[in-house]
């Protein structure tokens, strides 16, 4: 008798203990549910917003031939698109009122431009594997392979600009013509480099670098969503690339390797000729987006793959 009821006992608190699995099971699966339909709903909403806000800043284009040619010139412009950032940075470089304020500045401003290569090698390499085309792109029908399925993506409404790049691009898309940058859109390599290379500039002169920043948002990222050419949630996205990469190196570089960052500033100083140089070429390249060094080591790596490796 005392041994059926030990093993009653036991085969009652095994299916105790088995219906608290099952209710914690539950309990994690409805707790999945929840989490992923509010998931769900915020991406939705965020997707929405971000559309709504687009078509209302492209909706300043395709009214003006004047404003839209305006725009299209400081857009597509190295010099009038970015040249006030290069000037910007040339001042915070020569601005500092005394030796060890140049210095500072300087191992700011250094570290900046590592910073900046590293968040526009950070945005392309996204852009490449996310496949999210140019809103311009999306005005049209499209379809992406989902699976085994090709699924339509959802067409965006957006106004053409009148000047006359962006009508020749316009018919070039209209007849099937796209460029493979257009297919990666997001984040936005611009927003990524720009805020970048600004926020560098604000850590060596606040003043400066608010100049900079407000140059950035409201001429060179402003005039993208105006085109159509990238939405708020890719310029949001490149921008946070760029705070959160620049800060950590910012931080990294000067904490481990104060001691070479002094070297390399005190040489800036000690041949000032030859720094002058290379500073005036890194603020061409900085007005250009980096585009000619981007050819460069495209040309290297072209020399690499055809001479070194003996391909044809």
């Amino acid at each position: 008798m005392l041994g059926h009821s030990i093993s009653g006992k036991h085969g009652v608190l095994n299916l105790y203990l088995k219906g608290l699995e099952l209710i914690w099971e539950a309990n994690e699966l409805v707790g999945a549910i929840i989490v992923s339909s509010i998931f769900a709903s915020l991406v939705t909403t965020l997707t929405n917003l971000n559309d709504r806000l687009l078509l209302v800043i492209n909706g300043l284009a395709g009214r003006s031939w004047l404003f839209d040619s305006t725009v299209a010139f400081f857009r597509d412009n190295d010099l009038a698109k970015a040249g006030l950032i290069g000037c910007c940075f040339l001042a915070a470089w020569y601005g500092g009122k005394t030796t060890n304020g140049t210095t500072t500045r300087r191992k700011i401003l250094i570290v900046g431009l590592i910073g900046a290569v590293c968040v526009i090698a950070t945005t392309k390499v996204l852009s490449h594997a996310i496949f999210l085309p140019r809103p311009e792109i999306q005005s049209r029908k499209i379809y992406r392979l989902e699976g085994d399925q090709l699924v339509e993506m959802k067409r965006m409404p957006v106004r053409v600009p009148l000047d006359e790049t962006s009508q020749k691009d316009y018919r070039a898309l209209v007849n099937g013509d796209v460029e493979t940058n257009d297919l990666g859109s997001f984040p936005s390599d611009h927003a990524g480099f720009f805020i970048a290379i600004s926020l560098g500039i604000w850590l060596a002169s606040r003043r400066l670098g608010l100049i900079a920043l407000g140059w950035t948002i409201l001429v060179i990222l402003m005039g993208k969503m105006i085109g159509a050419q990238h939405t708020p949630l890719d310029i949001a996205a490149g921008a946070g690339v760029a705070i959160a990469e620049v800060s950590i190196i910012q931080y990294a570089l000067r904490k481990r390797f104060s001691g070479w960052l002094d070297k390399l500033a005190g040489l800036t100083l000690s041949y000032s000729a030859w720094s002058s140089a290379l500073v005036f070429a890194v603020a061409f390249e900085v007005s250009s987006t980096m585009v000619h060094v981007r050819a460069f080591l495209g040309l290297l790596a072209a020399m690499r793959r055809h001479v070194l490796l003996g391909m044809s």
